[in-house]
């Protein structure tokens, strides 16, 4: 693909058009040697990207958020496209990538060091690049998640290897023209940015077992987290992985305001998103009246083509994973849960279903990513137990009118995240965003990735 500012243009890979199932390009899939090649290239301009100005920096960041905007539409249109996302949603993901390399390039001038109280000596500390960060990046938000690796990369004055999601890859590859035309404009080494195709197991997993990679930012699966961890070696680490995140909703809630808060918490983007709603826990006492808005509002939403401005809910990323999804729910079901709408698959579009299940049932357990909600009728006492119930800790959320005991709720949660009076969808581009247990180490968050992607030193004069 692109290394050391030379495209690299083969055919390996078919990229499938989810929602038509055609193919719509074929792109290279790289060998260990190539990557490994990426990489010592990489390695020669640690020094040079180190010493970039900061006002090279922040030129850099502004160029490449002004390009984004400008091939908003175009960019939009991959993403349908590509990623199956509905043209709408889809220009939302481009909007916030914009506003995510805007805000890193704002942090470039804001990132403070510090100075320590000491009797005798002055002590100072500076913050320095990592050196190679090597960013591997999942299908669901193509160019907002390499941004959020690449932007606050790029800040702290890294160099990158990046590594997208084969699954939709076209989107990253446009934003590769962009960032290789902002370093040429701006004189920054081009070898200081590499956008890898392939193979996971080969390139990513390259990347990751390198020891001239300093750092390894991923979002994905955590089982493929997990892996991470064990093959990194002594290098930093920064993983988004994935979650069950459950909402509550308690008796004295806005029950309208919850339900069209926790459809789209549940269906935007077919529910392919780490926050995605997990499960849904009501309160006994208003459980029936809000399973029946939520049903009756699920059903109403418009699933088909991405390109058509009013689809609410596309495909699938991939046929595999729809009839994983179908077989899913049939288990559920098999298990004792009550189908309450939806289960219906057609290729790659799995309609918003809806279940009443117990708290043991495998739709609990398991991250779906697709438009599956299971929901619990539970008493308020038992609420935080059946939440704290899974080994992930990404997002959770809860809907009450009372402060106090959504304050105590909050403290209770084990979730890296907890959203009041909105679904655990919610996330703010500058915000620290990550998990606990198995939903993560580290967090992002543009200045949050950039203390991630930047080394502390201390520096100590003594009078």
């Amino acid at each position: 693909m692109l290394i050391n500012g030379h495209w690299i243009d083969r055919k390996d890979i078919d990229v499938i058009n989810p929602y038509t199932l055609e193919v719509i390009e074929k792109i290279p899939s790289l060998n260990r040697e190539e990557v490994k090649t990426a990489i010592d290239i990489a390695e020669e301009c640690k020094d040079s990207m180190k010493n970039t100005s900061i006002s090279q920096r922040y030129k850099v960041l502004i160029g490449i958020a002004n390009k984004i905007k400008e091939n908003s539409e175009k960019l939009s249109k991959i993403l349908a496209i590509d990623a199956g996302k509905p043209i709408k949603q889809a220009r939302i993901e481009v909007k916030r990538s914009v506003e995510t390399f805007l805000s890193s390039a704002f942090y470039v001038k804001e990132l403070r060091d510090e100075v320590i109280p000491s009797d005798n000596r002055l002590i100072f500390t500076k913050r320095e690049p990592v050196g190679i960060v090597g960013a591997i990046t999942p299908f669901n938000f193509p160019i907002n998640l390499s941004a959020h690796k690449i932007a606050p990369a790029i800040a702290t004055g890294n160099v990158v290897v990046h590594h997208p999601s084969s699954k939709a890859p076209l989107a990253c590859i446009e934003l590769a023209k962009i960032i290789e035309e902002e370093f040429r404009k701006y004189n920054v080494p081009l070898g200081s940015y590499s956008l890898l195709t392939g193979l996971g197991e080969i390139v990513g997993d390259e990347i990751v077992k390198n020891d001239k990679v300093n750092m390894i930012s991923f979002t994905g699966s955590s089982k493929v987290g997990e892996g991470i961890t064990k093959k990194a070696g002594f290098k930093k680490i920064a993983l988004e992985l994935g979650g069950v995140n459950p909402n509550l909703v308690l008796k004295d809630a806005d029950l309208k305001k919850a339900v069209n808060s926790l459809i789209r918490g549940s269906f935007v983007y077919a529910g392919q998103i780490c926050i995605s709603v997990g499960k849904i826990v009501v309160e006994e006492s208003v459980a029936d009246k809000f399973i029946k808005m939520f049903v009756e509002k699920a059903k109403s939403l418009n699933v088909g083509d991405p390109l058509d401005e009013n689809t609410d809910m596309g495909p699938l990323i991939t046929l595999d994973h729809a009839k994983w999804a179908e077989n899913l729910v049939k288990r559920s079901v098999e298990e004792g849960s009550k189908l309450l709408c939806g289960g219906k698959r057609d290729k790659t579009l799995f309609y918003p279903t809806v279940l009443e299940v117990e708290p043991d049932n495998i739709i609990c357990k398991v991250e779906t990513f697709a438009p599956i909600v299971p929901i619990i009728r539970a008493k308020e006492e038992e609420m935080i137990e059946i939440a704290n119930d899974t080994q992930y800790g990404l997002h959770s959320a809860i809907f009450t009118k009372n402060l106090e005991k959504a304050l105590k709720f909050a403290e209770n949660l084990e979730f890296g995240g907890v959203i009041i009076n909105d679904s655990s969808l919610f996330r703010q581009d500058n915000m620290p965003f990550g998990g606990v247990k198995k939903s993560g180490i580290g967090r992002e968050g543009v200045k949050y990735a950039m203390e991630e992607m930047s080394n502390i030193k201390t520096i100590v004069i003594t009078h």
